[in-house]
């Protein structure tokens, strides 16, 4: 890993300072991994092809921080949520929703037939680690999901603390969504004893989207081995089985996997710590402007501001949707609040290899465009006077 240093690093690549993309996922790509989408057909049984996939697989496991398994699955992130539990449990599941995305994946249990307990904290709220505790109280589980940063409000849950009392208080297997977290913030599978943590390609990875990453613990794989019906497609033993030949069970997504194989060196080479550090300023700085901008946060407590996507209600009297529209014709696309907040507020994806100077040139567009509009409804409630 590299080390904490002086010397500037250019996350973009050669676009400091002009990223104009900050859709909350898909996000912007370095043009660099799209051109490594292009490399060679090959057969996913051939040596050329495990010795790609045989870097990938000693990568992978740096970045969840595991000295366990790493592999990756041609679906989104929510095919390896589908995967763990269809593959790992048989038992009541404790689903913790706080968001559109934690929400679904209690949909998901529920729709499998599994005894499923919801943990519901409402929109722009962290899961609680002395809910859990409660909950844990209650009734014997055998799993519990988690979402670590719910993108659909940029709120983040304190995923040490929740671990903890998973683990003190259950022998529950503990699964994590860190789509919105990995490569962006502190991440620690080992450490935190996450069971299977699970990330999208197309979030701070800086990945197209169309693959999913996962780290699986020992603890986990001895619980789908137990397990008589994992399914075919998303049986992670099946996974685990043929990552020992450096392949995959299935066709893979080959393009991707030569974009993830580049990628991770990118990573690599910034240094995680380096690369939280990145997305924790390109934060500051929008909780400097915003509310000398007339901008406040979905989420109150500071101490819950996601650090990859920030979601915002814009000034009284500017209509968001429109906002994000005029934004649009000065060259930036950020990202629509979601579900029920679409018509409310804004997200910015500061996430992936986008920087700090691009950043700020996004807020200073959106105070022109704000005040641009503020000053054009104020002429007009004069006329209409």
């Amino acid at each position: 890993m590299r080390p904490m240093s002086s010397a500037p690093f250019d996350s973009t690549s050669g676009s400091a300072g002009q990223v104009r993309f900050f859709n909350p996922g898909p996000v912007w790509v370095r043009p660099q991994v799209l051109q490594a989408l292009g490399g060679p057909m090959m057969s996913h049984r051939s040596q050329a092809f495990s010795d790609l996939y045989g870097r990938i697989l000693e990568k992978l496991p740096k970045l969840f921080r595991t000295k366990g398994q790493a592999h990756t699955l041609a679906t989104s992130a929510t095919g390896v949520w589908e995967a763990a539990l269809v593959s790992c449990v048989e038992g009541p599941v404790l689903c913790c929703c706080n968001g559109a995305f934690s929400d679904k994946w209690g949909e998901m249990s529920q729709r499998l037939g599994l005894d499923t307990t919801i943990l519901k904290a409402e929109w722009g709220k962290p899961i609680l680690a002395e809910e859990v505790r409660k909950k844990l109280a209650e009734k014997k589980f055998q799993a519990v999901t988690v979402v670590h940063n719910e993108t659909s409000t940029g709120t983040i849950s304190d995923l040490p603390a929740i671990a903890k009392v998973v683990h003190e208080g259950s022998d529950a297997l503990l699964f994590a969504d860190v789509v919105t977290s990995l490569a962006g913030t502190r991440v620690e599978a080992d450490e935190w004893g996450l069971d299977v943590a699970v990330c999208g390609s197309q979030k701070a990875l800086a990945l197209p989207p169309g693959i999913a990453v996962f780290s699986i613990s020992e603890k986990a794989l001895a619980a789908a081995r137990q397990k008589k019906h994992r399914g075919l497609y998303l049986d992670l033993i099946d996974v685990e089985a043929f990552g020992k030949k450096k392949q995959n069970p299935t066709t893979p997504s080959l393009p991707l996997l030569y974009a993830l194989d580049v990628q991770l060196d990118h990573i690599l080479a910034e240094g995680l710590e380096n690369r939280w550090a990145r997305h924790h300023s390109m934060l500051k700085a929008v909780e400097e402007w915003a509310p000398k901008a007339g901008f406040r946060f979905l989420p109150e407590d500071p101490a819950t501001h996601s650090p990859t996507v920030s979601s915002l209600y814009p000034p009284e009297g500017v209509n968001a949707e429109e906002l994000n529209k005029a934004m649009k014709k000065e060259g930036f696309t950020p990202g629509s609040g979601y579900g029920k907040f679409k018509p409310l507020n804004i997200r910015i994806g500061h996430m992936g290899d986008v920087d700090l100077e691009s950043v700020k040139a996004l807020l200073a567009a959106y105070d022109k465009v704000a005040q641009g509009m503020l000053a054009a409804s104020a002429v007009g409630a004069g006329t209409k006077s």
